[in-house]
């Protein structure tokens, strides 16, 4: 209880403050939870960023297994599905590193190359994962047969970081979903 506390505190200072000026006293003040149980835990602050990445990475395949395997739909509204959960995500942190993985890639230590390679891993299968789905949309006609489709599941994730730091920038969360039926509308 007290570990997933701290984690789920330290996920959102780390993306509102940044992890280098995210203390871990402040992170006790915030949680709750004694200093002594978060070094229980957690032995430093890198540990504790590795339990954050995680954290970001469950929820992530979570929310996408489960709205990705409702093959009644097509992959298209799978998709935007997914995309509207992660545009519900954007708004709630309040445009605050719309993209959890990126942002968090950007403020890992440079030593901690375990953390990165961790999130380079989590993208690698959200590629194939993209990948299945384009396959499936191909197979069923939504979109044309002739597409590559790793070439273009990678060009799709490119395009999500895209929209996501727009979505931030420009405070709309609208456009992750508005970007993929662009992208998907080239698909056909």
């Amino acid at each position: 209880m007290n570990q997933k506390r701290v984690i789920e505190v330290a996920a959102t200072l780390f993306l509102e403050k940044g992890f280098a000026y995210t203390s871990m006293d402040e992170l006790v003040r915030v949680s709750k939870v004694s200093k002594s149980n978060v070094y229980y835990h957690f032995a430093d602050k890198e540990e504790l960023l590795a339990g954050v990445v995680d954290y970001w990475i469950e929820t992530y395949e979570r929310a996408m297994d489960q709205i990705l395997s409702q093959n009644q739909l097509s992959v298209e509204d799978r998709v935007q599905m997914f995309l509207k959960h992660l545009s519900q995500g954007v708004q709630s942190r309040e445009y605050k590193g719309s993209c959890p993985f990126i942002t968090l890639y950007i403020q890992t230590p440079a030593q901690a190359t375990h953390i990165k390679e961790k999130i380079g891993l989590f993208f690698t299968g959200l590629q194939m994962k993209i990948s299945l789905l384009l396959q499936q949309g191909a197979e069923k006609g939504e979109f044309r047969d002739t597409i590559h489709i790793d070439e273009v599941a990678a060009l799709f994730i490119t395009n999500l970081e895209g929209a996501l730091f727009l979505a931030e920038t420009l405070k709309d969360a609208t456009v992750i979903t508005k970007t993929a039926s662009h992208f998907f509308n080239l698909l056909r």
